[in-house]
């Protein structure tokens, strides 16, 4: 039986398989590395609204530019902020002024929330100590305590995290969503396994990345993605790992146009809502993207 190709145009890969209002969209990378940015900003371009935003346990540019497009209720995250940059001004500044709801979470809960969510589990128990934060009497209704059948003592639980839609960055992928991670994983994979939709974004498809890698290397299986899109420097200004390093100047252009709102709506205009993503790589010009390119680390795998 032949096998069809999942492959389309970002553009179409939102519109098909992300509803106008998404109940929950998990994003992928953590700190600055790996943010599916290609597909953020074709969210935002098609006005997509989400109830509930998921993030990894570091979150960056890819929550805060979502956030400060007016499109998100709530977002479930550890933390929002840009590295040695500093913090992520639009998160913080929705949070204060209760435009946003912030369901404050530890990392662990993200973490095994996920692991749940993926595994059809109920729940995930903590280990011990980690009931003694504070975040469980902030956000008590993402907490539960159960009594261990073991030992007979009260633990903390995660519930299982499942979100409705997806948005995540590999490195390759063949034409059928069969993927490989040339980095780290962070949560990105049990984002894949935990949600309903996946939808991919990736460097280079490969005709058959199993013969070129190996099948034991191939770690994304195809069955759970719905569409793949090519974006070549899709991360940017984040990085992808064994293609390119971030782009600080650009990082802290966009964090200096969060101080004001004509400068963020200039930001926005010229970099999102004003140009395609078709367009956005020439807008950034290729000369400086492929100088942050890493040399010698793309052949991780080869």
């Amino acid at each position: 039986m032949e096998r069809t190709s999942k492959v389309m145009p970002v553009s179409q890969a939102i519109q098909r398989f992300m509803p106008d209002t998404c109940d929950t969209l998990a994003v992928g990378g953590m700190h600055m590395h790996n943010n599916p940015m290609a597909l953020i900003r074709e969210v935002i371009r098609q006005q997509k609204k989400v109830k509930r935003l998921v993030t990894s346990p570091s979150a960056c540019i890819n929550a805060d530019l979502m956030i400060g497009s007016g499109l998100v209720e709530e977002i479930l995250t550890a933390y929002v902020g840009f590295e040695h940059l500093g913090l992520a001004p639009n998160f913080r500044k929705a949070v204060e002024k209760k435009t946003i709801k912030l369901l404050e979470a530890d990392e662990p809960f993200l973490v095994y929330g996920l692991q749940a969510g993926a595994g059809g589990l109920p729940f995930i128990p903590y280990p011990k100590g980690l009931e003694l934060t504070d975040i469980p009497k902030v956000n008590p209704d993402l907490y539960r305590f159960t009594t261990d059948p073991y030992t007979g003592e009260e633990v903390m639980t995660a519930a299982p995290i499942k979100p409705s839609v997806a948005l995540i960055h590999c490195q390759e992928a063949d034409p059928y969503g069969n993927a490989i991670f040339k980095g780290s994983e962070f949560t990105d994979r049990q984002m894949i396994f935990a949600s309903d939709v996946v939808i991919l974004q990736v460097e280079t498809i490969v005709p058959n990345l199993a013969e070129k890698y190996g099948s034991t290397k191939v770690n994304v299986p195809g069955f759970l993605i719905s569409a793949v899109v090519e974006a070549p420097f899709g991360c940017h200004p984040t990085s992808s790992h064994g293609y390119y390093t971030f782009d600080e100047a650009h990082l802290k252009s966009y964090l200096k146009s969060c101080k004001n709102p004509e400068a963020y709506g200039e930001y926005f205009q010229q970099y999102v809502t004003g140009i395609s993503e078709k367009e956005y790589s020439g807008k950034i010009g290729l000369d400086k993207l492929n100088a942050m390119r890493q040399k010698g680390d793309v052949s991780f795998y080869d």
